[in-house]
Parts: C-alpha cells; sequence; structure tokens
C-alpha cells in the first residue's frame, strides 16, 4: 500500500499543471474549437482563422500579426506545412501557467484557452 501512495504522489508532483487545468468543460470546448479551425486550415479559410487568434498572438518574424503570418503561407506557398501540422492533432502543453494549453503534434502550432474560449496563440520555431 505504501508503494502505491508513493506512486501516486509522484504522478501528482510530475504531470503538468496544464492537464489538471483542462476541464470536461475546456475539453468539450476544445473539440468544437479544434473542429472549425481545423477545417478552416485545410480550406485556407483566412477569416474563420483570423477569427480564431489570440490577442497575444506571436510568430517568429518581426511581424507579429495574423495577416502576415498568413500572406507568408501564401507567398512561400507553404500551406502544407500548417495542413500536415494539424493533420497530426494535438496534446496538452504546460507554459507554466495556470491555464490549459495544446500543441500540435509536430510542436508547430500552439492554443491557449483564454476568456472562457480556445485561440489559436501562435508558431513555434520555423
Amino acid at each position: 500500500m505504501t508503494k502505491l501512495r508513493i506512486l501516486i504522489l509522484t504522478l501528482f508532483l510530475f504531470v503538468p499543471s496544464a492537464i489538471y487545468a483542462q476541464t470536461p468543460a475546456t475539453n468539450k470546448s476544445w473539440n468544437a474549437f479544434w473542429t472549425k479551425f481545423s477545417t478552416a486550415v485545410r480550406k485556407k479559410n483566412r477569416t474563420v482563422i483570423k477569427s480564431s487568434v489570440s490577442k497575444r498572438f506571436t510568430w517568429h518574424d518581426a511581424e507579429d500579426t495574423v495577416g502576415a503570418w498568413l500572406k507568408n503561407l501564401d507567398r512561400s506557398n507553404i500551406w502544407y506545412l500548417v495542413q500536415n501540422s494539424v493533420s497530426k492533432g494535438t496534446v496538452s502543453y504546460s507554459s507554466g501557467e495556470k491555464i490549459p494549453w495544446r500543441v500540435t503534434r509536430d510542436n508547430h502550432l500552439l492554443f491557449v484557452y483564454e476568456n472562457k474560449s480556445w485561440r489559436f496563440y501562435g508558431v513555434m520555431g520555423d
């Protein structure tokens, strides 16, 4: 019994806090958001993507706007990279904040739960 208690305590210490922050309500709203966002990416629907963005959107380029990011996708003809990233799905992500985060499985796109809704936060790396 003592080993079981130690194991449980260890799990609580090392499991990222972001997982605990994701309640059934945030998970339910995630499914709706993800369906809308992934469909928009697949169809290159810039309007829906722009409406899904966090006010804190970040991108590695000097122009930290979703509009500049979308123009770069068009100009560089790299929509397929974002579509591939989205097709892999997402996992929980710990940012150190006590709010829910998710990231695509290839660690490319980041999403945050803020103001009672999910938002596309930005692009990680190149």
